[in-house]
This record gives C-alpha cells, sequence and structure tokens, in this order.
C-alpha cells in the first residue's frame, strides 16, 4: 500500500501511533509518521524533519522508491507535535506540491556544483523574494548545491526555483571544481 493510502487509512479510524517508514528490500529504518487521534502530528524521514520530511517521503513513495509502511499504536505525547495537519488537508497540499515537485526536477542543478555569492548583486541591493533570501543565507555557509538542499527548511522545488531566479539575477557564481 502506497503513505497516502496508509495515512488515509489510519486517519479514517483516528489512528494515535506511528507509521514506520521502511526500506522494502532491507528493511532499513528510514523514518516515520505520527498521528494522534487521527491527525498528522510529526514526522522525520531520510534527515528531514515535519512537513519536509512528510512530503519528501510521499514524493518518493509516489516516484518508486521501494518503501514500505507498518502502523504501530503508541502514546504521543503533547511534545511531540509538531504540525497539525488533517488528511484531507495533506492530499490537497501533495497534488499542489508534487505537481510543483515534478515541474522543477529538470531545473534542478548537479549535486557536487559548488556556488558562490556575486558581490557585485549584493552592492547593488537588488529585491530578492524569500525563498531566495535563505538560499542566499544558506549558500553564506555551504557552497555544495547539495548542501543548500539538505540544509534548507525549503521544499526542494523552492530551492530549485530560488537558484534559477538567482543564476538569472546575476545574484550567485559556478566556481570551478578541481575534481
Amino acid at each position: 500500500m502506497s503513505l497516502l493510502g496508509t495515512i488515509e487509512e489510519q486517519t479514517i479510524f483516528g489512528f494515535t501511533g506511528r507509521i514506520n517508514i521502511l526500506h522494502r528490500s532491507t528493511g532499513q529504518f528510514l523514518g516515520l509518521v505520527l498521528i494522534a487521534e487521527g491527525e498528522i502530528v510529526d514526522c522525520s524521514y531520510s534527515g528531514l524533519k515535519t512537513d519536509k520530511a512528510l512530503y519528501q517521503a510521499l514524493f518518493d513513495d509516489m516516484e518508486h522508491t521501494p518503501l514500505k509502511f507498518i502502523a504501530e499504536p503508541e502514546v504521543v505525547l503533547d511534545s511531540q507535535r509538531k504540525i497539525h495537519l488533517s488528511f484531507e488537508d495533506f492530499k490537497a497540499n501533495s497534488q499542489h506540491l508534487y505537481r510543483k515537485h515534478r515541474e522543477s526536477k529538470s531545473l534542478k542543478p548537479p549535486l557536487n556544483l559548488k556556488l558562490i555569492l556575486s558581490g557585485d548583486f549584493i552592492s547593488r541591493g537588488d529585491e530578492v523574494s524569500k525563498e531566495e533570501f535563505t538560499v542566499m543565507s544558506v549558500l553564506t555557509e555551504y557552497s555544495r548545491v547539495a548542501d543548500i538542499y539538505s540544509n534548507s527548511d525549503l521544499y526542494d522545488f523552492e530551492v530549485t526555483q530560488a537558484l534559477v531566479s538567482l543564476r538569472k539575477k546575476g545574484a550567485i557564481k559556478v566556481v570551478k571544481n578541481k575534481n
């Protein structure tokens, strides 16, 4: 069964507990979705947390990553409740976010590229969006594209769109690798 189907099944019955996300072949634990009284309240997956983790797990499942899901009843404490998401909202958000995810996949730069901010762009003081600013902030600490994706709180498609936009504006430059 898919992640979407598993979550739907558990939320319909007001389930409280966790849905473990495992690699189908190896059984390796990859993450979990925490549900309290039929509401999604937290998620961790592949090093990600909360909403970003939830939707990344869904995207991976939809793109045929070999995943399996096991529901386990469990007490969920108030301190574990990081998000509050009904299944209906999750499903609606999923459709919108997955469309954006698919549209941006072909624009995603190679993960081994190294980037730097352009001093000229910074001194000009051009306007930037919230997402562009977030990517620029992460870029001050990490230069590899892979690190920008993994250290940003944005969804991957938002990082991709911001990188493309910043490149068009001349705000970032690609540094030649010596590999």
